[in-house]
């Protein structure tokens, strides 16, 4: 198991989000690329309340995904990327991102 799905399994099991929603994190997390993990614990080592973001879009798509409905998915995508901006895990490596907020 890679060390980053390990610490970051640590990281959502010490969190306070909802156990069902653990369970669901932890469940979709080893299906992620190695890099990807690695990324999202660098995200949430930094500054952990990025983990409700995370999950409240991973059960948006979840729901969009069940629903089959095209422009549900739409939106959901849409709406996170409006809330996102232009933040990317490279600004992570440059504290780019943490030194405006």
């Amino acid at each position: 198991m890679p060390r980053a799905l390990e610490d970051l399994r640590q990281i959502i099991s010490n969190s306070d989000i909802p156990l069902e929603d653990q369970n669901d994190l932890l469940v979709f997390l080893p299906i992620l690329p190695e890099t990807t993990l690695e990324d999202l614990k660098m995200i949430l080592e930094k500054d952990p309340e990025w983990l409700k973001e995370f999950n409240a879009h991973f059960k948006a798509k979840l729901k969009a995904l069940t629903g089959q409905k095209e422009e549900e998915w739409e939106e959901v995508i849409k709406k996170e990327a409006e809330e996102s901006g232009d933040f990317s895990p490279d600004d992570l490596e440059e504290n780019k991102y943490f030194e405006e907020t």
